[in-house]
C-alpha cells in the first residue's frame, strides 16, 4: 500500500464516520501537502473494488466512504451541516412483501436531527 493510501485509509479511520471524496482529499493534505484529487480518485476507486472500503449514498447527498463494518448498521445525517455519522448498533430491516415485479436488494435506515457541533 502505498504512502497516499496509507493516508486515505487513516483519514477514514480517524474520522469515524463517512467521508465525502473532498473531505478525504482536505484531511489527506493535512498529512501529504501536495495529495493529488487524481490519486486521491484513483485510490479510492482502487479500494472499493478491493473491498477496504464501502461507498454510501443517500437522497441529496454526495457519495461517501467508510471502512467495512462487522455488520450492517443506520446512519445519521444533520440536517444543518450535512455531515454523516455512523450509528453504532445492528440494523435489521424489516420484512416486507414488495409489490409484484420489484425485487428487494437492501435497504437503509436514516435517522436526522442536529449533530452536537450544530447543536
Amino acid at each position: 500500500m502505498t504512502q497516499q493510501r496509507e493516508v486515505i485509509m487513516s483519514v477514514i479511520e480517524a474520522s469515524g464516520r463517512p467521508l465525502t471524496r473532498e473531505e478525504i482529499v482536505k484531511l489527506g493534505r493535512q498529512q501529504i501537502a501536495r495529495l493529488g484529487s487524481a490519486t486521491v480518485d484513483r485510490a479510492i476507486r482502487d479500494l472499493v473494488s478491493n473491498f477496504q472500503l464501502i461507498g454510501v449514498e443517500f437522497p441529496g447527498q454526495p457519495k461517501r466512504y467508510e471502512l467495512p463494518a462487522e455488520y450492517a448498521h443506520p446512519h445519521f445525517i444533520c440536517r444543518e451541516c450535512e455531515k454523516v455519522y455512523d450509528l453504532p448498533i445492528k440494523m435489521q430491516l424489516p420484512k416486507i412483501e414488495p409489490p409484484v415485479g420489484f425485487d428487494i436488494s437492501g435497504g437503509e435506515v436514516i435517522y436526522s436531527g442536529k449533530c452536537p457541533d450544530c447543536r
